[in-house]
């Protein structure tokens, strides 16, 4: 009898090392986070003004330019995550004035600096190819780069997808595409009235952008 008590245990014991052995390998491969720092090229973002103390009436369009940021990822289940990402855009601003002859005003300096938070969701096609879509809701930080006028944070959202391409260990690189929507104030003024009382409205006009982006994906 202790003879068999004694096999007993000598097998549970090798059974028991033998599953641990074999789920390091599977618990070192499973990771949680990835990094991803990016370039790219951003485009768009021209929209219409009304009279006001800083600006005559016109156009304001902002030059394409590069673009570059980070994304951090919280890897789910079935191929989704939740992501935090930074991007900031620094170009020149041109102004086309109405009423003065079509005369066109250029700034030196103006950024975006998108902070989104958002989802990705991927469908996994291949071993290491894996296409997604995103999308986002933040804030851009709108800075006319400027002394003498104040920096401006609108809420913003983007729409976007792409792909990434993972090797055998933790280094992949993923393109992305993105539209970018940006509510900025039109400089127009109203009125509204309930049986509670009149308020004033502040007119919106639509800063659309577009950015495609190249990153090299950190998984940890």
């Amino acid at each position: 009898m202790l003879r068999i008590a004694s096999m007993s245990r000598a097998c549970v014991l090798i059974t028991a090392v033998a599953v641990a052995g074999t789920a390091s390998p599977l618990r070192a491969q499973l990771h949680r986070f990835e990094l991803t720092p990016f370039g790219g090229y951003q485009w768009g973002g021209s929209y219409d003004t009304q009279s006001s103390a800083l600006f005559p009436s016109g156009e304001v369009s902002q030059n394409s330019s590069f673009s570059w940021g980070a994304v951090m990822s919280f890897l789910a289940e079935r191929n989704s995550a939740a992501e935090l990402y930074y991007l900031r855009q620094s170009t020149n601003v041109d102004f086309d004035a109405v009423g003065t002859g079509n005369r066109q005003i250029e700034n030196d300096g103006f950024a975006n600096n998108y902070v989104q938070l958002g989802v990705r969701q991927g469908l996994q096609v291949g071993q290491n190819l894996q296409p997604f879509i995103t999308a986002s809701l933040g804030i851009n930080v709108l800075d006319p780069e400027a002394p003498d006028i104040d920096t401006s944070t609108r809420f913003a959202w983007s729409l976007g997808g792409g792909g990434m391409f993972m090797g055998a260990g933790r280094v992949g690189v993923r393109a992305d595409i993105r539209w970018m929507v940006t509510p900025v104030s039109s400089g127009t003024y109203g009125s509204w009235c309930s049986y509670y009382g009149c308020y004033v409205t502040e007119g919106t006009t639509w800063l659309h952008q577009g950015q495609a982006g190249l990153g090299l994906v950190l998984k940890f």
